[in-house]
C-alpha cells in the first residue's frame, strides 16, 4: 500500500505544480487579447465613419464601457488499477494483493481543464449629451493642446480642424474668404497655398484676458454703499474693481471680470517680413521671435517684397466640428477612389528652423490613405457596402497621425453622460 500512497501523493503535487503558473499565464493572455481587440475596436470605429462619411451617410458610434473577463482552472487526480488477492478464499487474503510480478498494477491519472472567455457591453453614443459636443466647433484651446503636443505637424492638423479663412478690412467688409474644401478645383492654389503662407507667417496660439464689463461707472461713495455686493462678487474668479482715471475729476470705479481666452496669432517678424504690417497689434503673439539673424534673412530673401502702407486688415480662422471633419476625410476618401483617382496631399517642413522654405520641391504626402478591396496588411479594416475599406500599414502619408488626432478630438467629445450607463447591447 505504500507504493499506493506514494502514487497518490506525486499526483497531487504534479496538479498543485501545474495550477498557478498555467492560471497566471492565462490571465495575462486575457489582459493582452482585450487590449488587443480594444485596439483594433476603436481604429474600425474611425475608419468605418470616416467611409460612412464619404457615402454621405450618417455616422453612428459605439462605445465599449465595461469587460468582464471570466477565467477557472479545474483539476482532479485519481488512482486505478487491478489487484489480485493473495488468496481470496480467506477473508485476510481476499485484502492482501498477490506479491507475484505482473498480476497487481495501479494507473494514477490526472486531468486539467482552463476555460475564459469575456462578456462586454456595446453602448450607443446616440444621445444628445455626446452630439451636441460632436456637432459644435472645436475650440481654439483644443488646437492649442494637440499642437502642443505635437499630435501632428501643423500643416496637418490645420488641414483637419480649420473650415475657412476670411480677411476683412477695416470697415468689417470681407475682402478674401477661401474655404477648405478638397472638391474645389484650385484647392491647392487658394487653401493651401494661403494655409503655407499663415503657417511660414508663424500662425500658433496663445492666451488672452478680455475684460468684461460687469457694472457701469461708479463713484467712491456709491462703492462703499455696494461694499456688502462687491465683498461677494470679489470670490467669483476673474472678478475685479478697475480704476477709471480722468484729468481734472475724481477717480470712477467699475465691476469688470477678467475672461482668460485662447486665440490665434502671428509672430510678428515673421509676419511683418512675408505680409508686411498689415495687421493689428493685437493678432501678434506676444514675446515670440525669431531665433536667429539668419532665419529672418532667409526668409526675407524667399518672401519678395514687403507689403508695406497697405491698410490693416483683421483675419478670421473659422473652425470645423469633429463631425465636419469626418466629412473632410471622406471627401479625401471619395477622391482618391474616383477614376481618376485625385490625391490630396499637403507639403511640411519637418525642419523647424526652415522657416519660409516651402517650394515646388518640398516633399508632399497624401493626408490620408484608405485601399479598397486591398488584401495586403491593414491597420484597420472594416466591410461597408459590399466593400473593403483598410488603412495599409506601409503607407507612406499622414494616416497614422490623422487617426491619432481623430482619436483625440473623440475622446475630447465624450462628455458626462455621453456614455450610456445601461449598455445597448450585452454580448456573452
Amino acid at each position: 500500500m505504500s507504493s499506493f500512497k506514494t502514487m497518490l501523493a506525486l499526483s497531487g503535487v504534479i496538479v498543485l505544480g501545474g495550477c498557478s503558473p498555467i492560471n497566471s499565464s492565462s490571465f495575462r493572455d486575457m489582459s493582452s487579447a482585450y487590449r488587443d481587440v480594444l485596439e483594433g475596436y476603436a481604429n474600425d470605429n474611425v475608419l468605418l465613419n470616416i467611409v460612412r462619411a464619404s457615402k454621405r451617410m450618417p455616422v453612428s458610434f459605439l462605445e465599449m464601457p465595461s469587460v468582464v473577463g471570466t477565467g477557472n482552472v479545474s483539476a482532479g487526480a485519481g488512482i486505478g488499477g487491478t489487484v489480485y488477492s493473495a488468496a481470496p478464499t480467506t477473508l485476510g487474503g481476499f485484502f492482501s494483493a498477490n506479491n507475484l510480478a505482473g498480476t497487481s498494477y495501479y494507473s494514477p491519472n490526472l486531468s486539467l481543464s482552463v476555460n475564459n472567455g469575456f462578456n462586454f457591453t456595446q453602448s450607443s453614443m446616440d444621445n444628445a449629451a455626446f452630439m451636441n459636443s460632436f456637432l459644435s466647433n472645436i475650440k481654439v484651446e483644443t488646437v492649442a493642446a494637440l499642437t502642443n503636443n505635437v499630435v501632428a505637424p501643423k500643416e496637418v492638423l490645420y488641414s483637419l480642424v480649420i473650415d475657412s479663412i476670411e480677411v476683412r478690412n477695416s470697415k468689417n467688409e470681407v475682402v478674401s474668404l477661401v474655404e477648405n474644401n478638397p472638391n474645389l478645383p484650385n484647392y491647392a492654389e487658394d487653401f493651401q497655398k494661403a494655409l503655407y503662407t499663415l503657417i511660414d507667417a508663424g500662425l500658433s496660439t496663445q492666451q488672452v484676458v478680455n475684460k468684461m464689463v460687469l457694472s457701469p461707472p461708479m463713484d467712491a461713495d456709491t462703492v462703499n454703499k455696494q461694499f456688502g455686493v462687491l465683498a461677494n462678487a470679489y470670490s467669483q474668479p476673474g472678478f475685479a474693481i478697475d480704476v477709471i482715471k480722468k484729468p481734472g475729476s475724481k477717480d470712477m470705479y467699475q465691476a469688470v471680470r477678467m475672461v482668460p481666452e485662447m486665440q490665434f496669432c502671428f509672430n510678428k517678424q515673421l509676419s511683418s517680413a512675408l505680409l508686411g504690417h498689415v495687421f493689428s497689434d493685437s493678432a501678434y503673439c506676444a514675446n515670440v521671435g525669431i531665433n536667429t539673424k539668419e532665419q529672418l534673412k532667409k526668409l526675407e530673401a524667399n518672401s519678395g517684397p514687403a507689403v508695406k502702407d497697405q491698410a490693416k486688415v483683421s483675419l478670421f480662422i473659422h473652425l470645423r466640428s469633429t463631425r465636419t471633419v469626418f466629412d473632410y476625410l471622406g471627401t479625401l476618401v471619395d477622391l482618391q477612389h474616383q477614376n481618376p483617382a485625385r490625391i490630396i496631399s499637403i507639403k511640411t517642413i519637418e525642419n523647424p528652423a526652415m522657416v519660409g522654405s516651402k517650394n515646388a520641391s518640398t516633399p508632399q504626402y497624401p493626408i490620408f490613405e484608405v485601399a479598397k478591396n486591398d488584401r495586403s496588411r491593414s491597420i484597420s479594416s472594416v466591410k461597408y457596402e459590399g466593400e473593403i475599406y483598410s488603412v495599409p500599414v506601409d503607407t507612406r502619408s499622414w494616416t497614422r497621425d490623422v487617426l491619432v488626432t481623430l482619436s483625440q478630438l473623440l475622446t475630447l467629445n465624450k462628455v458626462p453622460g455621453s456614455i450610456p450607463a445601461s449598455p445597448a447591447v450585452l454580448i456573452r
